[in-house]
């Protein structure tokens, strides 16, 4: 089982019900979207997104500074989360969450294509605090 077919409302099927050709577009919209949503404009997000846009995929060493980026903010919300600071934890998780979303759509870090779609939705369900972004996104390309 995937972590994706824990999400309510059937999102694993709707993810699945993209076509092959269909995935990068929507590893596109994704990533924008949990970029935008989240309000990142780190110069790691926004080099990684200018890559993913202009050339389909972002440079190892730009993926790297963003992976480096997620990670502190990881460490940040666990730090918020033993301040018991509830706002800041959940902010920097979602905000990771979204870095995450967006290095998985911009690099194929050697997994199949599905395979990273998947990942990708659930990364941008947890940054979005739901699965609504996701369906919203995704259902714009199933007939």
């Amino acid at each position: 089982m995937h972590r994706i077919d824990r999400l309510p409302g059937g999102v694993a099927q709707l993810v699945d019900a993209v076509a092959d050709t269909d995935i990068p577009a929507v590893l596109a919209r994704l990533a924008a979207s949990v970029v935008d949503a989240c309000g990142l404009d780190s110069p790691e997000a926004m080099e990684v997104l200018t890559q993913f846009r202009e050339r389909g995929a972002a440079s190892e060493s730009a993926l790297a500074q963003l992976r480096t980026a997620m990670a502190a903010l990881d460490l940040e919300a666990f730090v918020s989360q033993r301040r018991a600071d509830r706002d800041a934890q959940r902010d920097n998780f979602r905000r990771a969450r979204a870095l995450d979303c967006l290095q998985l759509s911009a690099g194929s870090l050697g997994q199949a294509p599905r395979a990273l779609l998947r990942d990708a939705a659930y990364e941008a369900s947890a940054a979005l605090g739901g699965t609504a972004g996701v369906v919203a996104v995704v259902a714009d390309f199933v007939a």
